[in-house]
């Protein structure tokens, strides 16, 4: 089998099933659309490299911009399809052609050859889409507080200085989105949610990186649902030799987009406070910029970084050089299916750093507070605490090789990939199961 050069299994591997049962005898065929970003790094790459890297399984990652006669080949001669977040007429078709597929044997008569088990993959709960997402335009169906929306409704915010705006009208509200001009639709976007949900019913299993979603599939009615946590490969996060920086400088970041006003919003005076009491400290904003927040923070004690393309994000992620990472979150449904991957990635740099999040899952379930991070629970607890990182370099430098001890324990590929292999495997053996009934 032959490798691409950044590590990903070449399409090769499918094209001689005789050479792909060679080594090993399983195989992964990956489906996923649109551009590259961090869901599809974490739910796809790591996954199918690991695999790969670990000498489990091949894998044929089919992005749908390679040939169609090979995408179809390594589709049905895959021991599993693993299709993440995707639903629809296209899927549905590939749902029904297996769920009439019967085993068989090789043209040689060797050997029995059953159907791909069908794996859906998913690391939201979308139908708890906040508002405040761009992608609601898409994918909202309820309303701040969790309400079902129906045809015709209209979602109203108050802006700081008390003006009510329409944010989100049925029918009449348009959104771009990847260059395409979108209608917020809410019949549609409950087609949408739905079809999602019977597709994960309809799968021969389910993977998530949360409990929290685990548990929400399977009181769905999924029938086998897998936590298969997001997982690092340290390789891919280059270490860049930095310029040594002024004695006393510390550097405090926050990266998010969109979708996270609501997480951030609550922390624009303690933000001001911390930059009041210590000048020498630099925020660095990367993602969106909110100028509320910004317009608190003196401009000598700020930089506002933009977003890059995913595939420059992580030799980026070392370069912005940071001592301190904020982890806000608040404590609502959707927010419980998220992973901590802003904390891992904040261990993954040459000098990792430390993290004060929100006491709120995902990283109240992962971080021990006071061992390996800082968690808050109020504005003026995240003031106290953010000011105790400030002061003590020797309780950042701590903090951040005990958290990284634990990321490379508990979330490196080489720990969390041999059991979603025991997962598929078992998918396989109940189909076999169930086929030779």
């Amino acid at each position: 089998m032959t490798e691409h050069k950044d590590g990903v299994p070449s399409e090769e591997a499918f094209k001689d099933p005789s050479r792909r049962r060679s080594r090993p005898k399983f195989g992964v065929y990956a489906k996923s659309m649109g551009e590259n970003n961090g869901c599809l790094y974490y739910r796809v790459e790591v996954p199918t490299r690991g695999l790969f890297k670990l000498g489990l399984a091949e894998a044929f990652v089919d992005a749908g911009r390679g040939a169609v006669d090979e995408s179809i080949g390594a589709l049905f001669s895959a021991e599993i399809i693993l299709n993440f977040a995707l639903s629809g007429g296209s899927v549905e078709a590939v749902l029904n052609a297996l769920s009439n597929m019967r085993s068989g044997k090789t043209d040689d008569g060797n050997e029995v050859i059953f159907p791909p088990s069908f794996v859906f993959d998913l690391d939201d709960r979308i139908d708890y889409t906040h508002p405040f997402n761009p992608a609601f335009v898409h994918l909202g169906v309820r309303a701040y507080d969790g309400t079902p929306l129906k045809n015709g409704d209209r979602l109203v915010t108050t802006f700081p200085d008390g003006t009510d705006v329409i944010l989100w009208e049925d029918g009449v509200t348009r959104h771009e989105v990847q260059h395409e001009v979108v209608t917020f639709d809410v019949e549609r976007n409950w087609r949408r949610v739905n079809q999602v949900f019977d597709t994960a019913r309809r799968a021969d299993g389910v993977t998530v990186p949360s409990p929290a979603l685990a548990e929400f599939y399977r009181e769905l009615g999924a029938k086998d649902v897998y936590i298969f946590p997001n997982s690092v490969i340290p390789e891919d996060y280059p270490a860049p030799q930095l310029v040594p920086r002024p004695e006393g400088a510390v550097r405090i970041m926050w990266q998010g987009g969109a979708s996270h006003m609501v997480d951030w919003f609550p922390l624009r005076d303690a933000v001001r406070t911390i930059a009041l009491k210590y000048p020498k400290v630099k925020f660095v904003i990367w993602g969106t910029h909110y100028p509320w927040i910004h317009d608190n923070i003196p401009k000598e004690q700020l930089e506002l970084k933009s977003w890059v393309p995913y595939d420059a994000y992580k030799p980026m992620r070392g370069i912005v050089d940071v001592d301190i990472n904020l982890c806000p979150l608040v404590d609502n449904v959707f927010n419980k299916g998220k992973s901590a991957i802003k904390w891992y990635e904040s261990v993954l740099p040459f000098e990792p750093e430390a993290t004060l999040a929100a006491k709120a899952a995902p990283y109240s379930d992962e971080i021990e507070d006071g061992k390996t991070g800082l968690l808050y629970s109020s504005p003026e607890e995240f003031v106290e605490k953010l000011s105790a990182l400030i002061e003590n370099v020797q309780l950042r430098k701590t903090l951040a090789r005990e958290a990284r001890s634990w990321v490379i324990a508990n979330r490196h590929y080489e720990k969390t990939v041999p059991g979603l292999f025991e997962f598929y495997q078992h998918l396989r053996a109940r189909k076999r199961v169930a086929l030779a009934a």
